[in-house]
């Protein structure tokens, strides 16, 4: 059982009191009986030495000094009752040759055998006294011998019980008792009241520091005291104020790291020595628990081994990451490795989509630069021919004309990606814009025996780049007109609440699902085949989509291989 402090300065206070009373005890009571034993035997001492000298006188006016001591022995009853009467204890007197002459007390009690009076006697006249307990009682023997003319003639023997002095002893062993156990409450509620005072700061230092323990660091210790304890409370509230702006400090920093490790771009992530996370950040735990970490431990013991900075590129069916493997320099994270992921996903398509960009591009200039220089070759041949240099002049010219769309494209595609352009917007009559353009591309559709059918309601005006606007149909209908087999191509121009939207149907070969999220990719083209036959580059919906988002509105486009395709423009009126 674990005492607390309060009971341990009640039980001390208490011990000490005992030990403190038992010592005082001790001493006062052997003190007083010694001094009552000292005081009795000095009476005896005095009141013998009385008695003998009132003998003594008693014989020498009666009888002289020849018959002294047969004048004693005569006398010795006469001279016990007085002596006892005159000290008030019992007395005997014994001859010379220590036979009992005479006894104050006449009861039964006698005493027959006198220890004292034998030293006495043998001490040549010097008093002896002791004390023995007889028939239950202590008693103080005391023996004084009589002497006349340098000869004993008999003995005094004082008898005086010792039971007054037991008495007093019992007496103060009592009192001493009474206040020992006065003292005790006194003890009890005085220590009661200071170990309260003592306790009850300890207590609140004791909260306070569950508090503390549990990050409150709020609570301070009220006291008013100026003592040690005082000086304990204080010096604790300064030590809270000191921890609280040392957590502060931390939790700041480590907020601090925290926003930048969740801020950064890549993905992070530490390992100590027995590869347990000891920090991350959002992105790392993402593409963790994306693609696994089945990858992770391979790199993180090939650190180890190696003992030098690794960067490795892992590859999932879904993702390209670059990890970026180094140690972490800390004597306590020993065997430790951070590591950092980067998804080079969009870069890896992207460098797949400038590659193919590039190629795309490169043929798309190689096929009419090859018809201009095949019929330049001609026309140095057989240029004196009017029929071939007429022919090879009209090569010439749409050749030419389909390098400058090519390079008219690429730029509008980048001016448009790079933000190098403003829209002019302004109120235009998109009724009229659409009937314009729909009336300008019907001749081309024509050719191809294809028809278009409108439905366009005046729908007022909205606030729009008119150019603009019209290229974006211009490439849709193009679209339309090159991939419909002679069908026909519907027009319609809906409003939508605060939108108003063109939908351009036809009834061409469609698009597959699984070719839908490319088509807005710059040369990107379903049927590649028939395109080469009617020409095209495959950027009109790429420059499409731009335009359309630039005015904060969107495409959609909705197919079905082998029925068609139903392409919507939807814009903001304002």
């Amino acid at each position: 059982m674990r005492l607390g402090l309060r009971y341990k300065i009640l039980f001390t206070n208490v011990i000490v009191l005992f030990l403190t009373f038992l010592i005082v005890a001790l001493v006062l009571i052997e003190g007083v009986d010694r001094v009552n034993r000292e005081m009795l035997i000095n009476s005896l001492i005095n009141q013998s030495e009385i008695s003998v000298r009132t003998v003594k006188q008693s014989l020498l006016m009666d009888s002289g000094t020849d018959n002294a001591e047969r004048e004693f022995n005569l006398r010795a009853g006469d001279f016990a009752s007085r002596l006892s009467k005159e000290s008030g204890i019992r007395v005997m007197i014994y001859s010379s040759q220590k036979k009992l002459l005479a006894d104050s007390d006449n009861s039964d009690k006698k005493v027959t055998y006198l220890q004292e009076l034998e030293e006495a006697y043998r001490n040549g006249g010097n008093r002896a006294y002791n004390q023995r307990e007889i028939d239950g009682e202590t008693k103080l023997f005391f023996a004084f011998p009589v002497m006349h003319s340098g000869k004993i003639i008999g003995g005094l023997v004082f008898i005086n019980s010792l039971s007054d002095i037991e008495k007093n002893k019992r007496n103060i062993s009592i009192l001493v008792l009474i206040a020992f156990l006065a003292g005790t409450v006194i003890i009890l509620v005085v220590s009661i009241f200071l170990s309260g005072t003592i306790t009850k700061p300890l207590k609140v230092l004791n909260r306070s520091a569950l508090k503390i323990s549990k990050g409150d660091y709020s609570s301070k210790i009220n006291t008013q005291a100026r003592d040690e304890l005082g000086v304990l409370a204080n010096t604790f509230n300064l030590m809270m104020d000191e921890v609280a702006n040392k957590i502060n400090s931390i939790d700041f920093e480590k907020a601090k790291l925290g926003a930048v490790l969740e801020s950064m771009g890549e993905g992070v992530v530490a390992y100590n020595g027995t590869n347990e996370i000891i920090a991350d950040n959002a992105i790392a735990r993402s593409l963790i628990a994306e693609e696994g970490n089945y990858w992770v431990e391979g790199i993180v013991e090939k650190i180890r081994k190696s003992l030098q900075r690794q960067v490795v590129e892992i590859n999932t069916e879904s993702r390209n990451l670059l990890v970026c493997a180094t140690l972490l320099n800390h004597d306590e994270l020993k065997n430790g490795v951070v590591l950092i992921i980067n998804d080079i996903t969009e870069l890896r398509s992207l460098q797949e989509k400038q590659k193919n960009f590039i190629t795309n591009v490169s043929h798309e200039l190689k096929t009419p630069l090859t018809t201009i220089l095949g019929y330049v070759d001609l026309l140095k041949e057989k240029g004196e021919d009017k029929r071939i240099f007429e022919t090879s002049v009209g090569y010439l010219e749409s050749s030419a004309e389909r390098l400058k769309r090519l390079v008219d494209d690429l730029i509008d595609l980048s001016s448009l990606k790079k933000f190098e352009f403003e829209i002019e917007k302004r109120s235009i009559d998109i009724t009229g814009l659409v009937k314009d353009t729909v009336g300008q591309m019907a001749l081309k559709a024509k050719k191809f025996g294809i028809g278009i059918k409108t439905d366009l309601p005046h729908l007022g005006e909205i606030m729009a780049d008119p150019v603009r606007i019209k290229q974006a149909i211009v490439n849709v209908l193009d679209n339309a007109i090159k991939y419909s087999q002679k069908s026909e191509i519907n027009v319609r121009l809906l409003e939508c609440g605060s939108n108003v939207r063109l939908d351009i149907e036809d009834n061409g070969c469609g698009i597959p699902k699984d070719l839908m999220e490319k088509i807005f990719e710059p040369f990107y083209r379903v049927d590649k085949a028939r395109t080469r036959e009617i020409g095209g580059n495959g950027l009109g919906l790429s420059i499409t989509k731009e335009i359309v988002e630039k005015h904060d509105g969107k495409i959609v486009v909705n197919s079905i291989e082998g029925v068609g395709t139903k392409v919507s423009i939807i814009l903001p009126k304002k």
